[in-house]
Order: structure tokens, then sequence, then C-alpha cells
């Protein structure tokens, strides 16, 4: 048996008969079809059944284990000298495993083989994905050397389109790792890349199925999967410590490390560790800070990059206030405070200082700045923060030692000192002539975000009391209406009985 099949199905009632014939289509036909369904709750069984070729091997499970197990038990039955991989809601192009069996027959160096994809809608139409789309783009890659590849992987994070794959059938290459489950197959793949070659055939020869209107199950976002995510990939940066063990795979694998070397001397922990830092994912500079804690507490470590860095316990505590690696800063609550000074031309995008400032946990805050003048001012503008649903109580200005008292805002609603804010750039105007060199000006007060249901509220209130003040307005010019008239009338009735 030259390929075995493992096809994941669970609750794809919708696809998986067009899965499973993209398959029994393909021109390359010695192959063995393994499917597990993992414990459908939907018709997926009955349609699966319905199938009758008899490369087909059915593996039924009652209860959902999760693709991870299941999967492996699957590969556990494998008899192929090749693994594909194969969803239940994607599809191939006839020729894809022909092309790829080719390729990897003709180039025994190279473990594992991928196409590019198409991506497919619900009804299995072919679209263009718009280019703010995270999946924009995702699985055209360049191919590239292994080390290379290594690299990419280490600052992209991106895996390779896995119903797209074909891999050698061999221990060391496919294996899913049963601790992780959102970040499996990129654990996967990069076990693959640290062993051998890895190819992309440049033709699109997979239908990657993408909903238009609602997220596939895997990929819709909640609160356990982006914590899980943010954990597996701290799990995964730690995959790439083996390679700090030989200096010159080290710097192949990141050339960007050659920065660290000084008189040819590395130490490639410390690079790893700097690079950690350097790269967008929190948890990896997580791992960089942890790496560089531990080269401190050795004596013989500190020493050497001392020596070769001038890195010692006092650039460790810098780097622990500047690295975030545990979202503090997502936590605190701040200020994005800007200061536009009028030379005479009105307020200009030129003539800003900004500013960031934390928010005490009553929303309380303080913010100074010191503005060095290039002419004279006759004004200026504080804005508090760029967006909409904003309160702000200014309880203090103080402009070079003077408070002032007068100043305006462009506030749709002013209540007991509270300015509230609908539109997105919220600002305060202050008056004054300042023919110094320089200005220092602190503003103090109290700030509320999502605002705009206490906007509404006032302005029914408000609404209201209108009403209310034109009903009352309304029943006193009835009532003198009513006092003018009813003498008049009374007079006429008076004069037209005496006439008669």
């Amino acid at each position: 048996m030259k390929v075995s099949v493992i096809l994941s199905s669970y609750n794809q009632a919708e696809y998986v008969a067009q899965s499973i014939q993209s398959v029994l289509d393909q021109t390359f036909t010695d192959f063995e079809l393994l499917i597990y369904d993992d414990g459908s709750t939907d018709n997926s069984r009955e349609i699966i059944k319905n199938f009758s070729d008899a490369r087909i091997k059915l593996f039924l499970y009652d209860v959902n284990r999760g693709p991870i197990d299941a999967a492996q038990e699957a590969l556990n039955f494998a008899s192929g000298e090749y693994i594909a991989i194969h969803h239940s809601d994607d599809l191939w192009k006839p020729t894809k495993l022909e092309k790829q069996v080719e390729f990897l027959e003709k180039n025994p160096d190279y473990a594992a083989c991928f196409t590019q994809a198409i991506f497919i809608d619900e009804s299995g139409e072919s679209y263009e994905l718009p280019t703010d789309h995270p999946y924009h783009h995702v699985f055209e890659y360049k191919n590239k050397t292994r080390t290379e590849w290594l690299n990419h992987l280490f600052w992209h994070m991106s895996s390779f389109c896995n119903p797209s794959s074909l891999v050698r059938n061999e221990k060391n290459f496919i294996k899913f790792d049963r601790r992780f489950f959102q970040l499996s197959d990129f654990k996967m793949w990069l076990n693959v890349c640290k062993q051998k070659n890895l190819y992309v055939l440049p033709e699109k020869l997979t239908k990657f199925r993408l909903r238009r209107t609602a997220q596939n199950s895997m990929s819709s976002l909640t609160v356990e999967k982006a914590i899980r995510n943010k954990n597996e990939s701290y799990f995964t940066a730690r995959e790439f410590l083996p390679f700090t063990k030989d200096a010159q795979e080290f710097l192949k694998i990141f050339p960007e490390a050659e920065k660290y070397q000084v008189n040819g001397e590395i130490v490639t922990k410390f690079a790893f560790a700097e690079l950690c830092l350097q790269h967008a994912q929190p948890t990896y500079k997580n791992l960089g800070l942890e790496i560089l804690y531990q080269l401190l507490q050795e004596k013989k470590s500190a020493e050497k990059i001392k020596k070769l860095y001038n890195y010692t316990e006092k650039n460790f505590i810098a780097d622990t206030g500047k690295y975030d690696s545990f979202g503090a800063n997502l936590e605190l609550k701040k200020l994005h405070s800007e200061l536009f000074l009028d030379f005479g031309e009105d307020f200009k995008a030129e003539n800003v200082f900004q500013k960031t400032t934390l928010l005490n946990s009553d929303g309380k805050f303080f913010v100074a700045f010191d503005c060095e003048l290039i002419a004279p001012i006759t004004r200026f503008r504080f804005d508090p923060e760029t967006r909409s649903g904003l309160a702000v109580k200014i309880t203090k200005i103080v402009v070079n030692g003077e408070e002032i008292k007068n100043f305006s805002s462009n506030a749709i609603l002013t209540v007991e000192d509270w300015n509230y804010f609908l539109t997105a750039d919220p600002h305060f105007v202050i008056e004054k002539n300042i023919s110094e060199k320089r200005l220092h000006a602190e503003f103090t007060g109290v700030v509320e975000f999502d605002k705009v249901t206490k906007i509404e509220q006032l302005f029914d209130n408000q609404q209201e009391q209108i009403r209310r003040l034109n009903a009352e307005l309304s029943g006193i010019k009835n009532s003198a209406s009513w006092k003018i008239t009813k003498p008049l009338r009374d007079t006429k009735k008076f004069l037209k009985t005496k006439l008669n």
C-alpha cells in the first residue's frame, strides 16, 4: 500500500460525502481510506456507510474523544508508505495525490509535501478572502530550506494546510501530541521540520472550506480557546530550545542572531532569549525572561554574558519592567492624552504632545505636559482620550503654576461638572496667552468610559422634563385664555338677552 488517507469526521453531514468522493476520484489509486467518525450526533455515519469502496476502513466512535485521540488511533492502523491527512469538509482536486507521490518518490530528502489551497464557501464556490482576513494568503508559501522553515515557524507561528499534506509514514515524523489541542498541527510539523525538508507544491490542489456566514467550529473564538492558545504557544516556543546546544545549527536557523557573536564567541541561550523578547507573542517573551533568569542564576553563565554582552542583574530588572509577558498592560486602564497648541494658526497635527497615563481604580487621573514652545501661543486644547462614549470631570487645571478656572469643551452634555462626549474627538479648550518659552500644564480629573447609555438616559430625562414643561406651559396658556375669554362671552350673552 502506497498511501494511507486519514479522514476525520465530526458532525459534517452536509459535506462529508463530497470529501470522501474527492478521495475516491483521485487519479492515483493505490491508497486505503481510513475514515474515523468521532461520535457525530448528526447523520454523518449513515452517509459514510453508504460508500462501499473496498479501500475504505471505518472507525466509528460512540463518544466524541477529540480529534487528536481519534487521529492517533487511525494512524496506528495505517499501513501506507505515505500518510495523507484529510478533513470531512475539505476537498481534493483529482491529481493531488498523484503529484505529491511523484515528488516524494523523486526527493527522498523531503519528509512531507503540501499543496497550496483554494478557499471555498458553504456551497463549494471558491472565493477570495478580503486582505484584512487572518487567513488571507496564509497557505501561499514560497519554498524554503529546512532551517529557513524553522525560522519562519518561530517568528510567524503559522502552520501548513493540514488537508493538503502527504508525509512519509515514519514514527518520528507523524506524531500527534495528546497534550496539545489547538496547536497540535504546528507542533507536529515543527517536529517534522527538525529532521527533514518540507516542500509545498506551487499548485492549488486542495479546497479548504471557510464559511462565509459562520466560523468553522475549530476556528471559532472562545475565551477558553484564547487562553489555551497562549499556553500552548509557550510550550511550542520551548521546542526551539534544543537548537541552542549546537552554535552552528543555531546560527543557520537564526541568522539574525549573528550580532550576538562577539570575537567568535556566542552564548546561544542568551541569543535565543533575546530573540524571544523581540517576538510578538507575550508567551515567547516570558520564555526569554525565564532563560535570562536561569543564566544569571548560574555563576559561570552569568560571568560569560556579562563579559560578552555586559548583561547583568540590573539589565534583567530593566527587562522585567519592559517586556509584558503576562499581559499586565492589558489589565491596566490607561488614558492616551494629547495636548494641541495654537500658535495663532489654529490647532494643527504637527503641534501636538502625547502622553499615556494610568487610571486609578476609581477612574481618577493626573497627567502633566512639559512643552518647549517655538513661539507664543494663544490657547491650547487637551484631548483626554480619542474615543466616543466618554465622561470626563476636570477637577483642576494648572498652567505654569496658575490654576485655570475657565475652559470650554465639545461635550454633547454637561451635568454636575461631568462632560459627556459622543464624538471620537473629545477635547477641552483653554484660552490663555503664553509668551514664555516653556509650557507646563497639569490636568487632574476623573474619567469613565462607555457612557453612551448614561448619556441616553440623561437625554431621556431632559426630554421628559421638556415634555412636562410644555404640558405645564400649555395648561397656563389655556388657563389664561379662559380667564380672558370667559368674561367676554358672559358680556355678549347678557347684551343679547337685553336686546331680545
